[in-house]
């Protein structure tokens, strides 16, 4: 089936029964699934995240949803906010909050589950972002921009339709930049993978792919430590020569 939320499946969920177990196979515009996409979790704040942030739509809690969260959580993306509901379960002595909201993403149908942390009092208040990442671009679509967000710790791409999504990336293979390891390895063959493609190819399965060693020593390197953007024709001067703009 093609899933859209709060259309083809409607989860009810009783607090005296509990739910059922269930298998869910989905066919959405490109796909998705706790056991190959990486969780993305976004606690900082950075403009990549305020304008993914910005176009994510509500709706009611789904199956996909709960793969965000554990069992003892599920429970809570039923619960109203404090700010709404003092007497919420998801509120802490009427004040505090632990609360769970969802919402997805309208162009990629992606999950996404916003959690409220409020301290009784609100000396300590702040929000955190699940999601899954993509494991590929919808079919057409080719990269234009890498982005290291080093504000948000995030990689992201953009698209030839100028829109914003993060970088794929499977379960256990996250990517970083500026010390020696294995996220900066992944990253260079990403890198990699993207330049001999031109940017159509971002599946993020790398394990037959040598990363140029240009592309690795820049990745490790501290000169890659901070945020920006990286056009395609960029990303080929740095495979070339092992640089990138200031």
């Amino acid at each position: 089936m093609t899933y859209q939320p709060g259309r083809e499946l409607n989860l009810t969920y009783d607090p005296q029964r509990g739910w059922f177990n269930f298998v869910l196979y989905s066919e959405t515009p490109t796909l998705w699934g706790s056991a190959l996409n990486a969780t993305q979790q976004l606690r900082e704040s950075s403009r990549y995240t305020q304008e993914w942030i910005g176009r994510l739509q509500d709706t009611e809690p789904t199956p996909l949803h709960m793969a965000l969260v554990s069992n003892n959580e599920a429970p809570r993306l039923w619960n109203p906010c404090v700010f709404d509901d003092p007497e919420s379960p998801s509120a802490v002595a009427g004040d505090g909050c632990l609360c769970l909201t969802t919402f997805y993403d309208p162009l990629t149908w992606m999950p996404v589950v916003k959690q409220h942390y409020r301290t009784v009092s609100g000396n300590i208040e702040n929000w955190t972002y699940w999601t899954f990442s993509p494991l590929s671009l919808p079919e057409g679509q080719v990269l234009e921009r890498l982005i290291i967000d080093q504000d948000a710790g995030v990689m992201w791409l953009r698209n030839d339709r100028g829109e914003l999504h993060f970088l794929p990336e499977k379960t256990g293979e996250g990517y970083s930049v500026g010390y020696g390891g294995g996220g900066p390895g992944k990253f260079a063959a990403m890198i990699e993978k993207i330049v001999a493609s031109d940017g159509h190819d971002v599946t993020p399965d790398t394990s037959q792919v040598t990363a140029n060693r240009h592309l690795n020593d820049w990745t490790s390197s501290p000169v890659s430590d901070r945020t920006r953007e990286l056009t395609l024709a960029q990303l080929r001067t740095l495979r070339t020569t092992g640089t990138a703009p200031a």
